[in-house]
């Protein structure tokens, strides 16, 4: 099981490392965190989802859950309540909205989503652009029973629900694309599942494609693995937001970037006036 304290000291490492928007020189990266991660607009969808996510929250139901994953932090046996399973793996409010922010700021024509769980981040992702091409793929079938359940009510039609292994279904259903624009990888929080997972992913990214991987702090291994991912030839950019790293591929950019970032309202005092 992984320790609180040992995400508290990752964290304090993170903070005491990151700038903020004020002290960014690349244009890009600038206006790309001006849109998504400092913008406090609310969406109206933010509300429907954020209902669901609490119907989910009070679900008293136990399911049996097969974990191909890392497995949860919280949660050790097989039969577990739903409510439960949602208070620890769903991927936060403020990060859910924040991946909504980027599809709408970079507008992909086609995402692929490895690790649906109960499908609110899938929703987050799917929404910004409905005619966009969505993948999204859980092992487990009971919790893609209720990601569909989430889907159907939010009325999500055009969103595919692969319900599959990665390790056995992801070279599959990467047939199904041409290119991928976004990837949001959430899945086996483990070192070489995750850059399996990069890899093939990669062999389908553009120019213009953002990989973005969650809990990239999470353990020494999922750090270990973000660093790899970090070196790869074809990333020219990388954003750390320490729940989540962001992966570029513009061949314009010469030298190799990596941006450790934190909202500004966290560092109030590193203004644009102290650079």
């Amino acid at each position: 099981m992984i320790k609180p304290v040992q995400i508290f000291f990752r964290y304090i490492g993170y903070y005491f490392r990151a700038t903020t928007i004020y002290r960014i020189h690349s244009p890009f990266v600038y206006e790309f965190i001006k849109a998504t991660l400092e913008d406090k607009r609310t969406y109206y969808q933010f509300a429907e989802l954020e209902s669901i996510r609490r119907r989910l929250l009070r679900n008293k139901r136990t399911i049996e859950v097969t974990d191909f994953g890392a497995g949860s932090q919280v949660i050790t046996t097989r039969h577990r309540a739903i409510g439960s399973m949602a208070s620890s793996s769903l991927t936060p409010p403020a990060y859910s909205r924040l991946l909504f922010r980027m599809v709408n700021y970079l507008k992909p024509k086609t995402l692929l989503e490895l690790g649906t769980s109960f499908g609110i981040s899938s929703l987050y992702l799917y929404l910004p652009n409905k005619k966009a091409k969505m993948v999204t793929m859980e092992g487990c079938p009971n919790v893609a029973q209720i990601a569909q359940n989430s889907f159907d009510q939010m009325k999500a039609d055009d969103l595919q629900l692969v319900n599959a292994p990665f390790d056995q279904s992801l070279p599959d259903v990467l047939t199904q694309f041409d290119q991928i624009d976004f990837l949001f990888v959430d899945g086996n929080h483990k070192r070489e599942p995750t850059l399996f997972y990069f890899k093939q992913a990669l062999k389908k990214a553009t120019d213009k494609s953002c990989f973005v991987f969650h809990d990239i702090h999470w353990t020494e291994e999922m750090e270990g693995a973000w660093r790899t991912i970090q070196e790869h030839p074809r990333v020219r950019l990388t954003i750390d937001l320490f729940f989540m790293g962001l992966v570029f591929f513009n061949p314009d950019v010469k030298e190799k970037e990596h941006y450790t970032i934190i909202e500004s309202k966290w560092k109030p005092w590193v203004r644009g006036f102290f650079k």
